[in-house]
C-alpha cells in the first residue's frame, strides 16, 4: 500500500479519534504521531467536529436514509469530519469525497465507499438552520434544559456559544523563578491576564514548545484554576494537603504562594496520576511536595492521626466538569444526569473526610470545575449544616471581580472569558 499523504494520515487520526471518543477512549496523545505540519489540522477537524457534533448531525440528516447512530461508527465520523470540513474550512467535495471514501478500506469498511463517496459529494456548504438549542449550539438536550430553566434562554444561549470558543492558552508565570512582567516581555504575543495576578493569555500555541517551559518559568493553568490557589492563600510553613492533586496544577501554585517553604502532601486515587504531580514539582524547581497514593476517604483519618490536622486542606472534587466544556468537546458528549446524582454523593463523602482533617483555625477550600449548582453552593449549604464549626470565609478584595456576595468564587466562561470555577473557604472555628 503506497504511503499516504500526510493530511490522508492526519483526516485518518481524527477519524478514529473521534471512534475512540465514543468508547471514552482517546487522548490528545493520538496525534503525537503526526508530522507537526498536519497536527495542528488534525486537531482542528477533530475538535470542530465534536464542538459542532449536534449540528453537523442535523445538516447531514436530509441526506441519510437512516440516522446517523445506525451506521457503522467510522463512517458515521468520516461524514461529521467531511461536513464540518465543508462548512468551516470550505474544503472542496472532489478532496472530501475522495479522502474521506479512500479512508473505508483501512478500517475494513470497503463495501462502504460508494455510500461515503456518494453523501460527501452532496454535502451542504452552510449549516442547517434550527430553533433548537441543544441542536443550534450542539450541546446535550438534557443539559440546556437545565440551563434554560436556571439562566433563561438568551443566557442559556451565551453559555453554550461560550462553550463552543476555542479556549486561549493561558499559562501561570512560575514567580519563585521570575516575573510576569519578565515573561511578558519574552514570550511573543502574550497579554496579561485578566483576573489572576500570575496569568498571561496566548491566543494559541503549545506551552511546551516554548522555551520558558523547560526552564520551569511557566505552566499551563486556566485563570480559574489559578483563582482558586489564591483563595487558598496558604502561609510559608503551613502543612496543606491536597486532596486531589493530579495533575499538580493546584499543588505547585500552593508552593509557589508559600514561597516553596512548608509543606505540601499531594493526594491522588490513581499512582500514576501523582507521577505528574512530582514531574511538575520538579521542573518548576518546588521541593516542599510529597506525593501518596491512595483514596482520600480512608487517608483522611490516618493524616489526621499522623499529623494532628493541616492548616489548609485543598479539596478540588470531582465533578461533572461542565465548566471546562470549551477545553474538552469530547466529555460534553459523554455527560449524563445520572452521573451528577452519583457524583453528589462522592462529592459529599470527601467533605465528609476533609472537615476533620483541618486544624481548629485552619481553612479548608472546595473547588469544582461544574457550573452545576448542586455540586457547588448546594455542597457547602448541607456541608455546614453538618458542620456549624465551620463557616465561610470571604473571598479578599482582589478576587472581587469572579466573587459571589456569598463570599465564594464563582467563574463563566461567558462572564469571565474563563473555565467555570466554583471554591468556597471554610474556616474551621472550633
Amino acid at each position: 500500500m503506497p504511503d499516504l499523504h500526510p493530511k490522508t494520515l492526519a483526516r485518518r487520526a481524527a477519524m478514529r479519534a473521534l471512534v475512540a471518543s465514543e468508547r471514552e477512549a482517546w487522548t490528545a496523545g493520538d496525534f503525537t504521531t503526526l508530522g507537526s505540519d498536519v497536527r495542528p489540522f488534525a486537531r482542528e477537524i477533530y475538535s470542530g467536529t465534536l464542538r459542532h457534533r449536534a449540528r453537523l448531525d442535523w445538516t447531514l440528516a436530509p441526506l441519510l436514509q437512516k440516522p446517523l447512530a445506525k451506521l457503522d461508527a467510522p463512517v458515521r465520523a468520516a461524514l461529521r469530519l467531511a461536513q464540518y470540513e465543508k462548512i468551516a474550512l470550505q474544503t472542496p467535495d472532489r478532496a472530501l469525497a475522495n479522502e474521506y471514501a479512500s479512508l473505508m478500506k483501512g478500517e475494513k469498511l470497503a463495501s462502504a465507499t460508494g455510500f461515503v463517496n456518494a453523501i460527501t459529494r452532496r454535502l451542504s456548504p452552510d449549516w442547517r438552520a434550527s430553533s433548537d438549542l441543544s441542536v443550534e449550539f450542539s450541546h446535550p438536550k438534557w443539559l440546556v434544559e437545565r440551563y434554560v430553566e436556571r439562566f433563561g434562554p438568551n443566557e442559556t444561549a451565551e453559555i453554550l456559544r461560550a462553550n463552543n470558543q476555542i479556549a486561549p492558552l493561558c499559562l501561570r508565570v512560575n514567580t519563585l523563578q521570575t516575573t510576569r512582567d519578565e515573561m511578558l516581555n519574552q514570550i511573543s504575543g502574550a497579554t496579561i491576564g485578566n483576573l489572576s495576578p500570575d496569568a498571561l493569555l496566548l491566543e494559541r500555541g503549545d506551552a511546551t514548545a516554548l522555551p520558558q517551559w523547560d526552564k520551569g518559568q511557566i505552566i499551563a493553568q486556566d485563570e480559574a484554576a489559578q483563582l482558586v490557589s489564591l483563595l487558598a492563600s496558604p502561609r510559608a510553613g503551613d502543612f496543606v494537603v491536597d486532596a486531589a492533586s493530579a495533575p499538580g496544577g493546584k499543588t505547585t501554585h500552593l508552593a509557589q504562594i508559600m514561597g516553596d517553604a512548608g509543606r505540601i502532601l499531594a493526594l491522588d486515587s490513581a499512582p500514576p496520576r501523582l507521577e505528574m504531580v512530582r514531574d511538575n514539582a520538579t521542573r518548576l524547581g518546588i521541593s516542599c511536595v510529597e506525593t501518596r497514593a491512595g483514596d482520600f476517604r480512608s487517608l483522611a483519618p490516618q493524616l489526621e492521626r499522623e499529623t494532628g490536622g493541616a492548616d489548609v486542606v485543598l479539596l478540588d472534587a470531582p465533578c461533572l466538569g461542565t465548566g471546562t466544556l470549551r477545553r474538552r468537546p469530547d466529555a460534553k458528549w459523554r455527560k449524563t444526569a445520572a452521573q451528577l446524582e452519583q457524583l453528589l454523593g462522592l462529592q459529599r463523602e470527601l467533605l465528609d473526610a476533609a472537615a476533620p482533617l483541618v486544624k481548629v483555625g485552619g481553612a479548608l477550600v472546595y473547588a469544582t470545575c461544574s457550573l452545576e449548582i448542586e455540586e457547588n453552593q448546594g455542597q457547602i449549604e448541607a456541608f455546614l449544616a453538618r458542620f456549624p464549626h465551620y463557616e465561610i470565609e470571604l473571598a479578599p478584595a482582589f478576587l472581587a471581580p469572579a466573587a459571589t456576595q456569598e463570599g465564594f468564587l464563582n467563574t463563566y466562561p461567558h462572564r469571565h472569558g474563563t473555565d467555570g470555577m466554583f471554591a468556597a473557604k471554610l474556616r474551621r472555628r472550633a
